[in-house]
């Protein structure tokens, strides 16, 4: 009796001095309001060529008087989505490479500090529903945006970033910024005419990589970039192949150095 007596009083003690610290450090146990927060979207330029990269950095800051536990992560974790609307208004998700694969932690943000989050836009993660059946396959797809490119055509698109926020577990909206996407001309138009709805090759633009992981395709595409940046030296596009893709070929080398390595000093059988 007088050993549970006194782990009750241990308990009492640890969560006392727990709130105690929460209030010395000053972060706010009441719900966020938008009062507290503020959203801000910043881009390099507002205008792209057709299939061009589009970098978008969300900015939070604490308008507040006390401090708030905000993401420290955005679309890697999956505590910010993004959604892009058309011509026809509609927002639908859209989805990056490597997006929500990441365990997501907290920050404390202090009154007047901001958090930023990054983004590239350009390869769409569609989900693959070719092992379903046409009702669930719509199902799945329903409010996603479903085309190898985020932005397959020329218009004007709409980006924003909706945040979560670990305090009262709400979501807080970003004011959506206006992009607008041109047709490509000249050489431009040549290289999107061989690019356009090839996944593999947006993939590359974006993140330096590639979706396959079969090698005579990796082989085939390599020399296919090559043979654009090569010939169009002078297209946008150009300097995002030709950059990225001397970033997917070094890590090759460096995957290739790995398997060597791992082959010479495994025992014979």
């Amino acid at each position: 009796m007088i050993t549970r007596k006194k782990s009750y009083l241990i308990v009492f003690v640890f969560v006392v001095l727990a709130i105690g610290t929460l209030g010395v450090i000053g972060i706010s146990s009441r719900p966020v309001t938008t009062r507290d927060l503020s959203f801000a979207v910043r881009t390099d330029k507002e205008a792209f060529t057709l299939g061009e990269p589009i970098q978008i950095e969300w900015v939070l800051t604490n308008n507040g008087t006390e401090a708030i536990r905000v993401p420290a992560q955005g679309v890697e974790s999956g505590s910010l989505k993004i959604y892009i609307a058309g011509e026809d208004g509609e927002y639908k998700e859209y989805f990056g490479s490597g997006w929500g694969r990441k365990r997501g932690t907290a920050v404390t943000l202090e009154p007047g500090k901001s958090q930023s989050y990054f983004a590239t836009i350009l390869w769409n993660g569609k989900p693959d529903v070719s092992h379903l059946n046409e009702t669930a396959a719509i199902q799945v797809l329903a409010g996603k945006i479903t085309t190898e490119y985020a932005l397959p055509k020329p218009g004007v698109y709409f980006i924003k970033g909706v945040s979560s926020i670990s305090q009262g577990n709400s979501e807080y909206g970003f004011k959506p910024t206006r992009i607008v996407v041109n047709q490509p001309t000249g050489d431009d138009l040549e290289v999107w005419n061989q690019i356009k709805g090839n996944g593999e090759i947006a993939l590359l633009m974006q993140d330096g990589t590639f979706y396959t992981d079969k090698d005579e395709t990796k082989r085939q595409l390599t020399d296919q970039v090559e043979q654009i940046a090569t010939r169009y030296p002078q297209s946008i596009y150009s300097s995002y192949l030709k950059t990225n893709l001397e970033k997917y070929k070094a890590h090759e080398a460096q995957r290739n150095e790995f398997y060597k390595s791992m082959k010479v000093g495994q025992k014979p059988q």
